[in-house]
């Protein structure tokens, strides 16, 4: 079997899902509140030409922020704030490299979280002008891919590392998922692939670079970032399929569950980052354990962190109130399963 084939789209299913996955009616109100919060404050400080915090990746973010309660360009109350989003990103890409990123340090982070944003609003609200960027954004990808298989912070074939590996792969595995791609994304997976399991330890932590084992980011609430983005690596490419049986995802997901909790309640550098993949990782586990065990612990501590005015200001502020407010209105929004990629 090809392990990019994933079940197709249960539509009809879909209230029984939400029902599995959902918290308790209380809770449901609680979190409604928050979510409406946040999303009203995303639109307020969403500038004139429809950019967040003007940047491309955090854009993309807050788009699927958006999109993620079923805001799209044509439709719901952000519909105007969604549209904004998406006339942005695309006006930022570049018309010969078809490059989305910017000259700064992390442009490949940024190239990528808006392929997998063009990726997603165009399997929900298509639009002419999406599919040829798309396949413009992926072209670059493929051309980036170095010899390991991996991606690093530049759009150049030259070195890798997970953190930036994992954005790609997602980029690559949503396109896909809505007919973008095709066998050049298959081969561009399985190389990718290779390399997140060269990165892979025994106890489930990942390296930052292949054959570079050190405890830096390995231990703890510290390992959760690499950890949770080398599980997703692994089951956007199809390694739920085989299950907890797969020699690396197995124990990234016990590495996960050991450490969580401590994540959660930390104060650490790429917080947000860390449960931005965590989450997607414990919601398409082959166990539905543990979604429902990370979402009870998960969504009363990130809904407690926002701050009166609507936004997620902490715990960590590498990225800005824009990234770390989008990226928590995703995740709080995954039981929706209005994205694409959230949809098992």
């Amino acid at each position: 079997m090809n392990c990019l084939i994933m079940p197709p789209m249960r539509i009809a299913c879909l209230l029984a899902l939400l029902i599995a996955v959902a918290p308790a009616a209380d809770g449901d109100r609680d979190l409604a509140q928050v979510i409406d919060r946040g999303l009203a404050a995303l639109a307020r400080i969403q500038d004139a030409d429809g950019s967040v915090d003007q940047g491309v990746r955090i854009t993309s973010l807050a788009g699927m922020a958006f999109l993620a309660g079923g805001h799209t360009p044509t439709r719901g109350r952000y519909r105007e704030a969604s549209a904004k989003c998406l006339d942005f990103v695309l006006s930022q890409q570049d018309p010969v490299t078809g490059y989305l990123g910017s000259n700064s340090h992390s442009g490949m982070y940024e190239h990528a979280f808006s392929t997998l944003y063009l990726a997603e609003i165009y399997g929900m609200a298509p639009d002419r002008r999406i599919r040829p960027a798309l396949k413009a954004a992926l072209d670059l990808i493929y051309r980036s891919q170095n010899q390991e298989g991996g991606w690093r912070y530049q759009p150049s074939p030259v070195d890798a590392d997970i953190s930036v590996t994992i954005c790609q792969v997602m980029a690559i595995r949503a396109a896909y998922n809505i007919g973008v791609g095709g066998t050049r994304s298959q081969q561009a997976m399985a190389r990718a692939v290779d390399y997140v399991r060269s990165c892979a330890n025994p106890d489930g932590s990942f390296n930052y670079q292949s054959g570079q084992r050190s405890s830096w980011g390995t231990d703890g609430a510290r390992g959760i970032p690499r950890a949770a983005a080398g599980a997703m690596s692994l089951i956007g490419a199809g390694a739920a399929n085989i299950g907890e049986e797969d020699p690396h995802l197995g124990p990234a997901l016990g590495f996960l569950r050991r450490h969580y909790a401590e994540h959660l309640n930390s104060r650490s550098n790429w917080y947000w980052y860390g449960q931005y993949y965590l989450a997607q990782a414990m919601f398409h586990s082959p166990r539905r354990e543990d979604w429902q065990d990370y979402w009870q612990t998960a969504w009363p501590i990130i809904a407690d962190m926002q701050s009166e005015n609507g936004l997620w200001t902490g715990p960590d502020t590498s990225y800005g109130t824009g990234f770390n407010t989008a990226v928590a209105l995703i995740i709080l929004q995954i039981p929706e399963q209005y994205l694409p990629i959230y949809q098992r």
